[in-house]
């Protein structure tokens, strides 16, 4: 399980949180790809200064700049590593949503983490757009990381289920991860109007709430709700996705 992970760097404390996490759930020997995306869009609004030579010295400046801190942050995130020993660092001009797909389609990753609420200048990789995004995008699980007290590990695992076949790959990578680090699982049918409201306070106290993607099953189905969830959980929100074929 998640034997290729990627996690999006933009310097944030959310980002590092995100990286930690990515290590942790990492599987023994797997690889973790680092990414940071430079997206150099807003150096053309330079271009509406008063000379042509003065808007091209101040969209170099900025991208010099960007580059630095992707630098910066791709070497913080290193630095948070623990456990993995097969590291990559991936630093790409573009929009970050599509570097991460990219990064994930190259890589073949089966995980992709994500922080919450970053405010790294680099380009945001934190739950906002470009995390949004991907849990709509990406080919792959998503992790939604969200920082808790000392250091995290999923020890305390709430499932969501509503008879989809995405919720049982949901629930069986609960179970492989509730195995993996001796969790207590918590399996929580969702039914009624207010689906996303009960996984929500069911995980109030757990370290990680896990559902599918795409459930179809019935009008409360997960697939109406996996976004609210992944926004609004106070834990970490790991949306399952079945593995697509290469």
């Amino acid at each position: 399980m998640f034997e290729r992970v990627v996690c999006g760097v933009d310097g944030s404390a959310e980002s590092l949180e995100a990286v930690r996490q990515a290590d942790v759930v990492l599987a023994a020997g797997g690889r973790l790809v680092l990414v940071s995306a430079v997206d150099l869009s807003d150096t053309i609004h330079f271009q509406i200064a008063p000379t042509a030579i003065h808007a091209a010295r101040r969209a170099l400046e900025r991208a010099d700049e960007l580059d630095r801190e992707t630098v910066e942050a791709l070497a913080a995130a290193r630095a948070a590593v623990r456990h993995a020993t097969d590291v990559a660092s991936v630093q790409a001009a573009g929009p970050p949503a599509s570097v991460l797909a990219e990064t994930v389609a190259a890589e073949r990753a089966g995980l992709l983490v994500v922080g919450t609420h970053g405010r790294g200048r680099i380009a945001g990789i934190a739950l906002g757009s470009v995390a949004t995004r991907m849990l709509h995008r990406a080919r792959c699980s998503v992790l939604v990381a969200r920082q808790g007290d000392g250091d995290w590990e999923p020890r305390t695992i709430v499932v969501g289920v509503d008879g989809s076949t995405e919720a049982a790959a949901a629930l069986a990578t609960g179970e492989a991860l509730a195995a993996r680090f001796g969790s207590t699982l918590t399996s929580l049918e969702v039914e009624g109007r207010r689906p996303a409201h009960g996984l929500i306070e069911a995980a109030r106290g757990a370290d990680l709430l896990v559902v599918g993607s795409r459930g179809t099953h019935g009008a409360g189905s997960l697939g109406s709700v996996s976004e609210r969830v992944a926004h609004e959980a106070p834990c970490s929100v790991l949306v399952v996705r079945p593995a697509l074929p290469a």
